[in-house]
């Protein structure tokens, strides 16, 4: 089941709700321009990574063009 998208009113109400953003970028694009606030989490690195990185207790968005 693929995930939902979400439009940019609907981020914007998740991240006030206090979801975490994951930005899933290579670094280059991330050190270029990304949400404030956003967790790196590089897609190569992100199934590896999310259990330590994350909060289970919150809500996620992830996102990789066009949201800025």
């Amino acid at each position: 089941m693929a995930a939902p998208e979400v439009d940019h009113g609907a981020l914007l109400e998740l991240i006030a709700s206090g979801a975490q953003v994951i930005d899933v970028l290579p670094a280059f694009e991330y050190d270029a321009a990304h949400i404030r606030g956003a967790i790196h989490l590089p897609l190569a690195r992100l199934w590896h990574e999310a259990r330590v990185r994350l909060d289970p207790g919150r809500a996620a968005v992830a996102y990789c063009r066009d949201v800025l």
